[in-house]
């Protein structure tokens, strides 16, 4: 019995034991099940991150155009020499090996010192970028000596180049290498790419993300070390390559007003279509040649342009504050006939001066204009006028009319830097100065001076909107492929092809301005006869300024105003010319500045007249 019983025991542990065995078994099986059969693509991804090497490719940068397809910005094949340390160093030291190489192509002790660093912190079996951007010549030699030197390799890549040079510089930008704020900016791979460039100013850095392109991808095998073993060709991404662009911009105008504005030290000029706000011409001068930073920088050239105060590198169209002196007045007029205070007809007296609260305000012809119109004033550019005018109405009504015509305020261009200027007021000088307006502001703003700060651009947005008829035209550098408004062959347009808003001011009071500006260049004796043209008989209208930099003090007028060539570059007037063209059927609108250029009736108009004469015979 005794036996029995333990035989019956065993059997229940048995049972128990072998259970527990057959459970423990299911539950392993079902894990293996589980990695094996479920869970099989993740480890799999992780066990191929353990040899797999994704090697990024970058894409072509897109081109850029101007409005008649020529290239402004492109792409050619460069080409790079790389060495591979565990091949190189086999039977040479490392500075062998570079002054070998440096007796082809040039290298200086900084390239040589930053080859050997990144020898030094680098895989022994890692690309080395010896030299960038080589010639055909250095590529050649290179090659033919690549017994010479083992682990030497050509890598083709692409380099950025700019066919126009000076004259589209400040529009299209340039590209440059990838900076520590860049990465901290964009989160893109391809920017680890070594030598990538990116868009540092212009058109290059606003549309860099639709130039730039969508990476490729190349799947590489690697052993235990991170030593590329093989390429698997048949998992390759292509890369997709960046989106050509075209802009308004026209480069035959560029160059052109290039050399028109090279007449002066400092300038620049916007020629806008008044009707859809094309850009035509955006020209800054000095400029610069952006395919300077392709390759090595002369040292020298960069000093000279960076420590030069004419700023070669600003886009003085957007980014120069000017006072925009008597081309101020339109807005004036306009002003005092909106609201009703005076009709075209209204004269003021100009005696040469006017006093008003102790204090003597003179106008530009000391020995006055006598009675003074509406017309008149703005062909004679009559001070005193608009010093009795601005009395009358108040400033803010004139401010009220420049913020409508587009001053002081960004055009919305999609361009870094743009300044916005301003138009003060009450509000503004009690805000900023924390003092109050007086009339004496008034009296200086209503020509253009005081606290008044415009762009080049907005001198053209202003004129465009006084010549379409009072629309809301913005400007704009992008080419609408889809827009046929300028593609009829009668290059003309009318208001009914305008998409853009009326501001809202009476026609009739447009056009006693119009033919105050008609007057200014056409009218005998007017301030703006040297913008006279005659193109198969089409005429222009338009308003000089000249803006003082310097206020002329009391002293100085009973001692003698000094002529402004006999006073030092900086502290002479700012000359400035806005107009518009056809007179009969207006298409463009201008505007030119020359920073310190002293008279706007003698240097500025002749250089919109013939920026102008130059784009009726393109488009006519």
């Amino acid at each position: 019995m005794r036996d029995a019983e333990q035989t019956k025991q065993f059997t229940r542990r048995a049972i128990v034991i072998g259970g527990g065995q057959f459970l423990l078994s299911l539950v392993l099986v079902g894990r293996i099940a589980y990695l094996q059969v479920i869970e099989a693509k993740k480890y799999k991804k992780l066990s191929d991150n353990n040899y797999l090497k994704i090697k990024l490719l970058a894409p072509s940068r897109g081109k850029i155009f101007d409005c008649q397809n020529q290239i402004l910005a492109d792409n050619i094949d460069s080409y790079n020499v790389v060495l591979i340390p565990e091949e190189s160093f086999e039977k040479i030291t490392k500075e062998e090996f570079l002054d070998s190489v440096s007796k082809i192509i040039e290298l200086t002790d900084k390239e040589k010192e930053r080859i050997l660093r990144d020898i030094k912190r680098t895989r022994k079996f890692s690309h080395i970028l010896v030299k960038d951007h080589l010639t055909w010549d250095e590529m050649s030699k290179i090659q033919a000596k690549n017994l010479d030197f083992p682990g030497t390799y050509i890598e083709t890549g692409e380099l950025r180049i700019y066919p126009k040079e000076k004259s589209c510089a400040h529009v299209i930008g340039y590209v440059g290498r990838v900076s520590e704020r860049d990465l901290k900016e964009d989160s893109d791979p391809l920017l680890s790419i070594p030598n990538f460039r990116v868009g540092k100013t212009g058109f290059e850095k606003a549309l860099e993300k639709q130039l730039r392109g969508e990476r490729g991808e190349v799947i590489q095998i690697v052993n235990s070390t991170g030593r590329v073993v093989e390429t698997l060709n048949n998992r390759t991404k292509k890369p997709t390559d960046g989106k050509d662009i075209q802009l308004t911009i026209d480069s035959r105008l560029q160059e052109y007003a290039q050399e028109v504005l090279s007449r002066e030290e400092s300038a620049s000029a916007v020629l806008m279509d008044i009707y859809t706000g094309e850009v035509l011409c955006m020209s800054s001068y000095p400029s610069f040649d952006p395919n300077i930073f392709n390759t090595k920088p002369d040292d020298a050239e960069f000093e000279r342009l960076f420590s030069s105060n004419r700023f070669p590198f600003m886009n003085k169209s957007i980014e120069g504050l000017y006072a925009p002196g008597s081309t101020f007045k339109m807005m004036g007029v306009l002003a005092g006939l909106e609201s009703g205070e005076i009709t075209q007809n209204t004269t003021i007296n100009c005696a040469g001066h006017m006093d008003y609260a102790n204090h003597r305000y003179h106008c530009w012809k000391t020995a006055g204009h006598g009675p003074v119109n509406a017309i008149n004033s703005l062909r004679w550019s009559c001070d005193i006028y608009f010093y009795e005018l601005v009395l009358k109405i108040g400033f803010e009504r004139v401010k009220e009319m420049a913020l409508k015509f587009g001053l002081g305020q960004k055009t919305g261009i999609p361009l870094s830097n743009e300044k916005a200027g301003q138009i003060p007021g009450r509000d503004w000088k009690r805000k900023e100065r924390g003092e109050a307006w007086y009339h004496g502001d008034s009296i200086g703003s209503i020509i253009g001076q005081g606290y008044i700060l415009t762009t080049p651009i907005q001198l053209a947005v202003m004129t465009a909107r006084i010549a379409n008829g009072g629309y809301a035209v913005k400007p704009t550098l992008f080419k609408d492929p889809n827009d046929t408004r300028i593609l009829r062959k009668e290059n003309k347009l009318s208001s009914s092809d305008i998409e853009f808003n009326s501001i809202g001011i009476d026609p009739y009071h447009l056009s006693v301005v119009q033919k105050g500006m008609y007057a200014v260049v056409n009218a005998q004796y007017s301030t703006g006869n040297s913008a006279y043209i005659n193109y198969k008989g089409q005429r222009m209208a338009g308003k000089t300024g000249t803006a003082q930099v310097a206020r002329i003090t009391m002293e100085e007028r009973a001692q003698g105003i000094r002529s402004q060539y006999s006073i030092p570059w900086n502290r002479r007037h700012h000359a400035l010319f806005v107009g518009y063209a056809p007179y009969n059927n207006p298409r463009f609108a201008i505007s030119v500045v020359a920073e310190h250029g002293v008279s706007g009736g003698v240097v500025t108009a002749p250089m919109g007249r013939d920026i102008m004469l130059r784009a009726l015979e393109l488009y006519s």
